[in-house]
C-alpha cells in the first residue's frame, strides 16, 4: 500500500468514527434528560419521605410557599393543661458534667410528677441538651436545644425516656413518671435500644437500673 493509499483508508475511517460519535451523542441527548428528571423526582420523593416533621425539605427550596407550609407541618397540638385548673408545680433537672451518680448526667435523673406539672430543665454545665427518646402515645416531644434553660409542661400521663444527644453514649439520660406508668413495656424496650449504643462499660445498664429501681 503506498501513501495516497494509506491516507485514502486512514479518512475513510476516521469519517466514519466522526459519523458514529455523532449518531451516540445525538441519542444521549434524547435520553439523557428523561433520566435526569426521573432522578431527580426519584430524591426528592426520598427526601420527603425521610425528614422529620419540622425540619426544611429542601425538594421544595424554590417555592414561595414552602415556608408558610413548613410552619403548618410543624404545628403541634395545644397542651390540654392550657385551660386546666389546678395547683401545678413546677420542678427542675440540672444537667451536669459531673453529679452523685456519677459522670454526664442529668440531677436528678428519675424524678415523678403529676399529669400538668413543669419541669425546668436547667443547662448547669454547658453542651448539654434534653431530648426525648420514646414517650405516651400523643405526648408532646420536647427538645430543649442547648438553651441555658427550658421548661416543658406534661400534659400526657405515663413514663418518659430521654438523652443529652452529645453525651448518649456516655448513657446521660434521664427517666420522667407523670402519675402513672402505663407505657411501661415500651420504655423497656426503648431503654434497652438505647443501652445497646452506649460505650462506657461502667454505665452500660444506668437506665435500666434506675427504671428497675423507681418504677413499679
Amino acid at each position: 500500500m503506498n501513501d495516497k493509499q494509506f491516507m485514502t483508508v486512514f479518512f475513510g475511517v476516521m469519517g466514519v468514527l466522526t459519523i458514529i460519535f455523532f449518531i451516540i451523542f445525538f441519542i444521549a441527548q434524547i435520553i439523557v434528560p428523561e433520566k435526569k428528571s426521573a432522578d431527580e423526582f426519584t430524591n426528592n420523593a426520598i427526601v420527603q419521605r425521610i425528614e422529620p416533621v419540622g425540619k426544611l425539605n429542601y425538594a421544595g427550596i424554590n417555592n414561595s410557599s414552602s415556608d408558610s407550609q413548613e410552619e403548618k407541618i410543624a404545628e403541634v397540638r395545644e397542651s390540654i393543661c392550657t385551660n386546666a385548673a389546678g395547683d401545678f408545680k413546677t420542678y427542675t433537672v440540672k444537667m451536669l458534667n459531673e453529679g452523685p451518680s456519677g459522670a454526664m448526667v442529668f440531677e436528678p435523673d428519675f424524678i415523678k410528677i403529676n399529669m400538668c406539672d413543669s419541669i425546668n430543665f436547667e443547662m448547669t454545665d454547658a453542651g448539654h441538651n434534653a431530648v426525648t427518646i420514646a414517650a405516651p402515645k400523643d405526648s408532646l416531644p420536647f427538645d430543649t436545644q442547648y438553651k441555658p434553660s427550658t421548661t416543658v409542661q406534661f400534659d400526657t400521663k405515663g413514663l418518659y425516656l430521654y438523652q443529652c444527644s452529645p453525651h448518649a453514649m456516655m448513657a446521660m439520660a434521664g427517666l420522667i413518671q407523670v402519675s402513672d406508668s402505663s407505657n411501661k413495656s415500651e420504655i423497656e424496650t426503648a431503654i434497652q435500644k438505647f443501652e445497646s449504643a452506649v460505650m462506657i462499660p461502667g454505665v452500660k445498664t444506668r437506665i435500666s437500673d434506675l427504671l428497675r429501681k423507681n418504677v413499679k
